[in-house]
């Protein structure tokens, strides 16, 4: 089996153990090499080097020079633009090489495809596609964009990988934990012992919280419970060996050049440790929004002005290792302890009795800068990825506002026929502002009718765009608010979706752009 035999497998399957199976099948089977750079790309590896979104738009061009509305109609009806370029140039009588390796000539002729001068990358593209089945063409383009993506979960691949080597999945865990780099031996590094020192180095899996739901309170009582604020920063990883500091973030990556004060201020710790914690910016002892922790994010230079105007800080919440000794087998009240024996900044505990004082400290996490509360069973283990019982976040309620629909643009996927992604605005004095787009949160049947009602009271088009008369109103919900200056509405939300469809009520009734200025004066 090669990487398009496993794809056409996974794409297939609705089944977990099937998909698991072939996953075995394939790292059996397949050429090393083959199943190291398959592997690597279901963990998330992207080439460095790769073909830009632009690049194969010109493409589409080059073929459609004179028709070019009949590309763009193929595109709206598959919704995908790789998807589109492989039904319309790859060879769809030859049927899929499925059994000998692939990979690596791809990804040598998609090197050589970003080292051409631009104006020759469309005509080698179109030769590329026409020598390719119809899936092999798509799997190219995925991997050239790096936009390859499958429905098969890291867990899935990690156990496959643990069952063909025969060691444990937590071991397979630990150590794909920055992904993995396609080399021909790497099933044989997998299976090698781990130095001391290398493991001193590595971040651990991360234990992840459940949804608090409301019945949770008729099974635990408040006392076996470590409430805290739930902070919305970058979770990550502080490392402290003999040799190092490392701080690695929640979405395995290495951010440690991108907070030098942290590096710094994590030199006073002891070595042998590490920390799970959040990344915040930090002022006055507040933090900051999430988009002010953004700028300082992916920085190949972090300047002196930038350590200045947007001082990190690392809050630790818990201790997962002491001294060289692992500790997620502990109770989290002892590694608590633990924590708090170090000089670093630590995410304080609530004290409460009862239901009732949680639920007054949930509703006041916004006065603190905070998203709501984390509960975390007190004499419960650190695990790793998303276990029951252990951790739970108790969210705020979404703030609100009521916007009116003032342009609409088809959706992608399954949603190309439907104009599912929508702009919303509020009111300045008698003018409709844009303020956010939201593209979740109604039923299909209600993205049906609305779709009708889009395509009759259309006032312009502009590309994919409809501008509609302004009638519809809807009530978004988003978890938080800031300051932007990108924005003709001078505001920026997080996450926002809409909420329902609000029928009972008009335009003249949705919200002006003051309440966004009081929410954000609240937050």
């Amino acid at each position: 089996m090669n990487f398009v035999g496993l794809y056409q497998s996974l794409d297939a399957s609705q089944s977990t153990l099937a998909k698991r199976d072939a996953l075995i099948q394939f790292i059996k089977t397949a050429d090393a090499l083959e199943s190291a750079f398959g592997i690597a790309l279901l963990l998330g590896y992207r080439l460095p080097q790769r073909l830009s979104h632009r690049m194969l738009r010109q493409t589409a061009s080059h073929i459609f020079t004179d028709t070019p509305w009949l590309f763009e109609d193929c595109y709206a009806a598959v919704g995908d633009l790789s998807e589109t370029l492989a039904i319309l140039l790859a060879d769809t009588e030859r049927p899929a090489a499925d059994k000998v390796p692939v990979l690596t000539d791809w990804v040598a002729q998609q090197q050589r495809l970003t080292q051409m001068a631009p104006e020759q990358v469309p005509n080698a593209v179109i030769t590329t596609l026409q020598d390719l089945s119809r899936d092999e063409a798509f799997l190219f383009l995925k991997l050239s964009t790096g936009g390859f993506r499958v429905g098969v979960s890291r867990g899935l691949v990690h156990d496959a990988i643990a069952r063909v080597i025969g060691i444990d999945r937590a071991v397979i865990d630990e150590r794909l934990m920055g992904g993995l780099t396609p080399e021909r031996n790497w099933l044989e590094l997998l299976s090698q012992p781990v130095s001391d020192a290398e493991a001193q180095a590595r971040p651990l899996p991360f234990l992840l919280a459940n949804p608090w739901q409301p019945e949770d309170q008729e099974h635990m009582s408040p006392d076996s419970l470590v409430a805290e604020y739930k902070w919305d920063g970058i979770r990550c990883q502080l490392i402290k060996t003999d040799d190092l500091i490392r701080l690695w973030s929640r979405g395995d990556h290495d951010i440690t050049t991108q907070f030098p004060d942290l590096v710094a201020a994590a030199q006073s710790l002891p070595s042998g440790l590490i920390l799970d914690g959040e990344i915040l910016i930090l002022k006055e002892g507040h933090p900051e929004s999430f988009a002010s922790l953004q700028v300082r994010l992916n920085r190949k230079r972090v300047t002196n002005a930038l350590l200045a105007s947007h001082p990190a800080v690392f809050r630790a919440y818990d201790c997962l290792r002491y001294g060289g000794d692992d500790l997620r087998d502990r109770p989290l009240h002892e590694r608590r302890e633990r924590l708090a024996s170090l000089p670093v900044e630590q995410s304080p505990q609530i004290e409460a009795e009862t239901w009732e004082q949680l639920t007054q400290a949930r509703e006041a996490a916004r006065q603190v800068g905070a998203e709501g509360l984390m509960l975390k069973r007190s004499d419960g283990p650190y695990l790793s990825g998303r276990k029951a019982g252990l951790w739970w976040k108790w969210k705020l309620d979404p703030m609100t506002a009521d916007c009116v629909l003032i342009y609409a643009q088809a959706g992608h996927g399954r949603r190309a026929t439907l104009h599912t992604d929508f702009t919303l605005a509020a009111w300045q004095e008698d003018q409709l502002v844009p303020v956010a787009k939201a593209y979740s949160g109604l039923s299909d049947a209600e993205l049906k009718q609305i779709d009708r009602w889009v395509r009759d009271h259309t006032e312009a088009k502009f590309g994919p765009v409809r501008q509609v008369l302004p009638q519809l109103v809807f009530e978004i919900g988003f978890e938080g608010i800031a300051r932007s200056t990108r924005h003709k509405s001078g505001i920026a939300l997080r996450f926002p979706r809409i909420l329902r469809w609000r029928q009972d009520i008009g335009i003249a009734d949705a919200d002006h752009l003051s309440h966004f200025h009081q929410l954000l004066a609240i937050q």
